[in-house]
């Protein structure tokens, strides 16, 4: 009797405990870079700036 293959497990990513989930997006690497400094300025990491930068984004479209 042949066996069967197993198909490999897709790696899951692990649930962070404040519920926030991964996004990748592309931008200009000196826009990057722009960020990467603007945050660390603020000691910040930079998706902490960029979480910032779009709730604040869409906070002005509601107003």
């Amino acid at each position: 009797m042949a066996e069967e293959a197993k198909s490999p497990k897709k790696p899951t990513a692990s649930k962070r405990r404040d519920g926030r989930k991964a996004m990748l997006t592309y931008m200009k690497p000196a826009l990057i870079k722009k960020v990467k400094r603007a945050a660390a300025a603020r000691e910040q990491k930079a998706w902490q700036f960029i979480e910032k930068a779009v709730e604040d984004a869409l906070a002005l479209e509601k107003s």
